[in-house]
């Protein structure tokens, strides 16, 4: 197939995010609440919350979409409105945990299965794209 498809963009995007995220919580892991308050890092990863959440609720792909669903729900979804309307307000100890818990479940073998998922599924529809 010679396009990329929305939905494998998207997919790409959550995985350089997702390092992103992994790389901010190494570093926040060990600061105090008041520590991450005064520090850029609370926004970097604020900011990195609210890109997971919005890439990933933007994929098409049911299956997909209900395997990243940590991403778009729950404590994520709470951080991102937290953060994007009231930053102040955002607990660290529960971004933290909730931090941990996306590393836990969202793994690069997870991303990289999806993606080999969309392909497939690429691969059974006609394209039409002029090569």
């Amino acid at each position: 197939m010679s396009y990329i498809s929305n939905d494998e963009q998207l997919l790409l995007k959550l995985k350089k995010n997702m390092q992103k995220l992994d790389k901010l919580f190494k570093i926040i892991k060990p600061l105090s609440d008041a520590e991450i308050d005064d520090g850029i890092e609370g926004l970097a990863l604020a900011q990195c919350i609210t890109n997971l959440f919005e890439i990933s609720s933007r994929i098409e792909d049911e299956d997909i979409a209900q395997r990243l669903s940590l991403l778009s729900s729950g404590r994520t979804a709470r951080m991102r409105n937290i953060s994007s309307h009231d930053y102040d307000a955002v607990n660290w100890s529960v971004a933290k945990r909730n931090c941990q818990k996306i590393l836990q479940n969202i793994s690069n073998d997870l991303l990289d299965a999806c993606i080999a998922d969309i392909l497939q599924k690429k691969q059974e529809k006609k394209d039409y794209t002029p090569k």
